[in-house]
C-alpha cells in the first residue's frame, strides 16, 4: 500500500502508464510491417487512443464496486475487440461480498443478458463468466419494468429475479440485441449496491487511483495482447473463409449461448467476395466486417454488417452476402471500408445447428452471373439506407 501511494506522489505510476500505452501502440500498430499503409496507419493511431479510451472507463472510472454505475465501453466512438453493430454493451463494477439491485425498464430489445465476471472484465484473458441471466427467464412486468438482485447469498423470503455471483466477482455486463434498429427501444437501467450509505464516506484516495491504473496497465498489456491475438487468428485464417465454433464449445468470457464465426477477407477493389449463407433455426445471427486491428468497420455510416432482420434471403432460403469495395447495387452489400485484408465475423445467438458459410472470389464485373436473381439497389435507394442506418444508430446509442 506505501509503494502504491508513493508511486502516486512521485508521478512514478503515470510514467509507466505512459509506457505502457507507447509499448501497446508500438506491439500493436507501428512495429507490425502489415500496417504500413496510409489506411492503417490512420486507422492504428485511432485504435490505440480509443483503446485506451475504453480502459481507462473500464478501469478508472466504472471502478466503486460500492457505489456502482453503468458506463457503455463500445459504441459509434469507440469501436474495438470487433464489437457488434447490433448491440449494446454496458458496464459496472461490482464487489462478490456486496448484495446489488438492477432495476428500470429492460426496453425492447430482440434480446437481453446480463452477466457477471470473475475477476473483472479488464483482466482478460484471465476472467470467466460467474452467472448470467437473459431475456427467456427475466421476469418483467408488462411494459417492461423489473427488479434484479444479485449477490453471495439471497436474502431471505425474496422470490423475485436473482443471480448468486462467486466472491471473486469484479465487473457485470449488459447485453441488448437489437434485430430491428428503427424500432426496437434500449433499456433504462441503474445499479446499486445495497450494503452502501450515503454519502460515501471517503473521496477517491491515492491507494485506490494507483489500483485503478494498475489495472489500466494490464488493460494496455495482457489483455491487450490478449485480443490482437484474437484478432491475428482470423487474418491468418485461409483468405475468404470463415467457420463457427461448434455448439460444444464453451463461449467462454464471451457471450453466453452464441456461436462466433471468425474468418478473413482478401478483396482487392476489381473484386468481390460472395458469401453464402443458410441460416439455421436460431433467435438471431448476424454478419459484419472487421479491419486490421479488429474494430468493425464504420457500421453506422457504412453497411458493413447485416443481421437476419435486415438481410434480404434469396426464394432457395440463402443469404447470399457481395463483400466489394464499391456498391455491387444488391440488397446485401458488405461494404470493406477501403481494407484489401480483414475479417468477417459471424454470430448465431440460440442456435440449433451451426452450418459454416461458404466464400468465393470473382471479378467485380462478374457479381450479377453468379446472383442473377438478386434484385437491383440503385445509388439513390442505397444512399437512403444508408443516411437512415446512421440515424438509427445514433438514435439508439444517444440512450
Amino acid at each position: 500500500m506505501t509503494e502504491r501511494v508513493e508511486s502516486v506522489r512521485s508521478g512514478a505510476l503515470f510514467e509507466q502508464l505512459g509506457a505502457a500505452w507507447q509499448q501497446f501502440g508500438r506491439n500493436i500498430v507501428f512495429d507490425d510491417p502489415n500496417t504500413d499503409t496510409p489506411l492503417l496507419r490512420a486507422e492504428g493511431l485511432r485504435f490505440a487512443t480509443r483503446y485506451l479510451a475504453a480502459g481507462a472507463l473500464l478501469s478508472m472510472e466504472l471502478a466503486d464496486p460500492g457505489y456502482p454505475e453503468f458506463g457503455r465501453w463500445a459504441d459509434t466512438t469507440c469501436s474495438w475487440g470487433i464489437d457488434n453493430p447490433d448491440l449494446i454493451y454496458t458496464l459496472a463494477a461490482v464487489s462478490g461480498d456486496r448484495t446489488y439491485r438492477i432495476s428500470g425498464d429492460r426496453g425492447t430489445a430482440h434480446y437481453f443478458d446480463i452477466q457477471v465476471h470473475s475477476p473483472h472484465f479488464c483482466e482478460a484473458p484471465d476472467y470467466r463468466i460467474n452467472s448470467n441471466i437473459d431475456s427467456r427467464t427475466l421476469v418483467t412486468g408488462a411494459d417492461g419494468e423489473f427488479e434484479l438482485l444479485l449477490g453471495p447469498e439471497r436474502p431471505a423470503g425474496y422470490t423475485g429475479n436473482w443471480l448468486t455471483i462467486d466472491a471473486e466477482a469484479g465487473s457485470l455486463c449488459v447485453r441488448q440485441v437489437f434485430s430491428d434498429w428503427v424500432t426496437e427501444r434500449p433499456a433504462n437501467l441503474v445499479i446499486e449496491c445495497l450494503d452502501s450509505v450515503y454519502p460515501p464516506p471517503a473521496p477517491l484516495s491515492e491507494a485506490d487511483a494507483a489500483a485503478r491504473t494498475e489495472r489500466l496497465m494490464r488493460w494496455l498489456d495482457k489483455a491487450g495482447t490478449f485480443w490482437d491475438g484474437q484478432c491475428k487468428l482470423s487474418l491468418n485464417a485461409p483468405a475468404n473463409s470463415l467457420e463457427f465454433s461448434p455448439l460444444s464449445v464453451s463461449a467462454w468470457g464471451g457471450f453466453q449461448n452464441q456461436s462466433y464465426g471468425m474468418g478473413s477477407f482478401v478483396c482487392e477493389p476489381d473484386e468481390a467476395v460472395i458469401l453464402e449463407f443458410t441460416p439455421p433455426n436460431c433467435h438471431y445471427w448476424s454478419f459484419g466486417l472487421g479491419n486490421w486491428y479488429w474494430e468493425t468497420v464504420n457500421w453506422f455510416s457504412r453497411q458493413s454488417s447485416l443481421n437476419h432482420l435486415q438481410a434480404r434471403l434469396d426464394e432457395d432460403g440463402v443469404f447470399r452476402a457481395v463483400i466489394a469495395h464499391r456498391d455491387p447495387g444488391v440488397p446485401n452489400w458488405l461494404d470493406t471500408g477501403g481494407h484489401t485484408h480483414g475479417t468477417v465475423n459471424g454470430r448465431l445467438l440460440l442456435t440449433d445447428t451451426v452450418p459454416n458459410p461458404t466464400m468465393r472470389l470473382v471479378p467485380f464485373e462478374d457479381v450479377r452471373k453468379y446472383l442473377p436473381e438478386t434484385p437491383a439497389v440503385t445509388p439513390a435507394e442505397r444512399s437512403e439506407q444508408i443516411r437512415l442506418r446512421r440515424r438509427s444508430a445514433h438514435l439508439r446509442n444517444s440512450h
